[in-house]
């Protein structure tokens, strides 16, 4: 009986020693080592959408997540800027000139504000061992493409947010392949905070401390069209920004009634400020991250590239 288990044990850990080497080692051989490696930088030129909305979602937590912010400008925010004050009082050929500037000094920096979100967030996967439940690998068997894409290339994999590869151990959780785009930042920082008010009966742990508490700035519905959609009058709108103090948020709201339309006055009695979440600076990167997930495509090898 004792040789038997001695039998299983050393099985168990041959096993394990193997898979162990065959991770570290089975991504180096499949790897065409004639097509270099792209580096985060390289990932990062394409700034997706969802990583420049959390600028605007989250603009003060977004400050404290990343270095060298303020030269960074979504598509909204160069309209604003267009239409201020400050702007339409300036001659029409320095107005084009300094938005020129300020457009061009914007996507100089995103790219590298982006690289730093990835590469955090990439970090913060690992070390909260996201890929223990979720793996990063559509394998060619089982109908796994109907359920979750594509199966993976090992072009896929050739780029520094996939050293080493994160395939995972096991499916607690779906595989997050191609994750990125399929739900909005706030499904995910929602998420974080609290699995189970996304996913009922998720087995996933919550990670409170991805969140911060703070203030922000509501807009309670028009009583008259509550009452028409037999909606809840005090149902409210959460405008974009968390702030660390009350006096924070109370002069963003008189911010909101500044620019208002002053055909909708009525808007500016139904605004007020209240406690709320959402992601800090590790959430945010986090989310970076998983939004990025399967969202970069290398560039198709040619015959030529061969010879």
């Amino acid at each position: 009986m004792d040789k038997f288990k001695n039998v299983i044990l050393f099985a168990g850990f041959g096993c394990f020693i193997f898979s162990v080497l065959l991770s570290g080692l089975y991504p180096f051989l499949i790897t065409d080592a004639k097509t270099p490696e792209a580096s985060i930088a390289e990932l990062a030129k394409n700034v997706l959408p969802d990583f420049k909305s959390m600028k605007e979602s989250w603009p003060v937590g977004f400050a404290k997540a990343f270095d060298n912010t303020e030269d960074l400008y979504t598509q909204k925010e160069l309209i604003l800027k267009e239409h201020s004050a400050e702007m339409q009082a300036l001659p029409v050929a320095e107005r084009k000139r300094q938005l020129d500037e300020l457009k061009m000094k914007s996507d100089s920096a995103w790219p590298k504000v982006y690289a730093q979100a990835l590469e955090l967030g990439r970090n913060r996967y690992i070390a909260d061992a996201c890929w223990h439940c979720h793996s990063q690998f559509v394998r060619p068997v089982a109908n796994e493409a109907q359920r979750y894409g594509p199966v993976n290339t090992t072009e896929q994999d050739n780029n520094a947010l996939q050293r080493p590869v994160l395939w995972g151990t096991r499916r607690v959780g779906p595989d997050l392949t191609y994750e990125g785009g399929k739900r909005s930042n706030d499904w995910h920082a929602a998420h974080l905070h609290d699995p189970q008010s996304t996913t009922p009966g998720s087995v996933m742990p919550k990670f409170p401390f991805y969140s911060r508490t703070g203030y922000r700035v509501f807009r309670r519905i028009d009583p008259k069209k509550a009452d028409f959609g037999g909606v809840d009058p005090d149902t409210a709108i959460a405008m974009t920004g968390i702030f660390d103090s009350q006096a924070d948020a109370e002069s963003a709201m008189q911010g909101f009634k500044d620019v208002l339309d002053p055909n909708l006055s009525a808007e500016k009695e139904r605004m007020y400020v209240g406690e709320s979440m959402g992601p800090n600076e590790k959430g945010l990167a986090l989310i970076a991250y998983i939004q990025w997930l399967g969202t970069w495509r290398p560039e198709a090898k040619t015959e030529a590239d061969d010879d």
